[in-house]
């Protein structure tokens, strides 16, 4: 039996040599030029797991921060993906949504996709104009009742948001979602723009309940009372932690430590830096260079 031992131990070193083979062979191929895509990007983006920057770690990785457009109308109630999208993406939307129905369209199996991300372009300047938009609203209400203590808040609140919204928030957002690479790259042809990244897709319902308008006790049956909403939302595993190579992490010994417990951003006089992150062949991102420039990146 002793004589087995060696063997085992031989078996189980190639195996993890084997392993590592083909994880180094994959991230090769990845890289192969030319990207697929390649986004300058800023801490606005780029969220650190824990802090920025520990002497003591050997290791630092970033995560790659994007958000869905507002929906302004409010007609999908916190689904991302429309259930026009999903059913282009292969998922069986029932024509007619019943209690039955909307349980056997929930129970289906996750979906791979592709989403579209969009840096600082008109999806961006959308969701600026929105929160414009609300401040000036609420600027409007202040100026009709002076004194009111609560729309003063309101209309600080509403400045707030704004100032946020132009200079902390995600540039990032998704524009669209599908299944063909090659027709999604066609209609956002701007490499330095537009980024396409693998997702998983998950059938999503949401809920309803329209209010009486009759007079007296709502005579309607429960079923007729709710409206059943059909849609989706994706998750991008591969974008939640961005191993940072060592060269660059000396890179970070000027930015201040992110405050763990209060997860508070960094001031806007802070120094910032940015990033060029590419996207390859297997549509994963890695660090192209890092830096932290003289001149603020808003």
């Amino acid at each position: 039996m002793k004589g087995f031992r060696p063997r085992y131990l031989i078996a189980g070193l190639a195996l993890i040599g084997l392993v590592n083979a083909i994880i180094l062979a994959s991230v090769a191929w990845n890289r192969q030029p030319p990207a697929q895509s390649q986004l300058l990007l800023s801490e606005r983006e780029l969220g650190s797991t824990h802090t920025y920057w520990r002497k003591d770690n050997s290791s630092l990785a970033l995560r790659l921060d994007y958000r869905w457009p507002s929906q302004a109308d409010n007609e999908q109630y916190g689904l991302s993906i429309s259930a026009e999208k999903m059913a282009a993406l292969g998922f069986q939307v029932p024509a007619q949504v019943s209690e039955a129905a909307v349980s056997r369209y929930r129970r289906q199996l996750d979906r791979e996709a592709l989403l579209v991300l969009e840096l600082d372009g008109p999806a961006l300047q959308r969701e600026v104009e929105l929160v414009r938009a609300a401040h000036a609203a609420a600027l409007r209400l202040q100026a009709s009742v002076p004194d009111s203590k609560e729309l003063q808040d309101a209309a600080k609140n509403a400045g707030n948001a704004l100032e946020y919204e132009q200079q902390r928030a995600s540039r990032l957002l998704v524009v669209d979602v599908g299944a063909d690479q090659q027709a999604l790259r066609a209609r956002y042809p701007d490499r330095q723009r537009y980024a396409i990244v693998r997702g998983i897709v998950e059938a999503r319902v949401s809920s309803v309940v329209s209010e009486w308008t009759g007079e007296g006790q709502d005579p309607r049956p429960q079923s007729q009372r709710v409206t059943w909403l059909l849609g989706g939302s994706a998750s991008t595993p591969g974008l939640h932690s961005l191993n940072l190579p060592r060269r660059w992490h000396a890179t970070f010994d000027s930015l201040p430590q992110q405050d763990e417990l209060s997860g508070m951003d960094y001031p806007a006089d802070q120094p910032r830096f940015t990033a060029s992150v590419a996207f390859g062949r297997r549509l994963e991102p890695w660090f192209v260079e890092v830096s932290v420039p003289t001149t603020k990146v808003q």
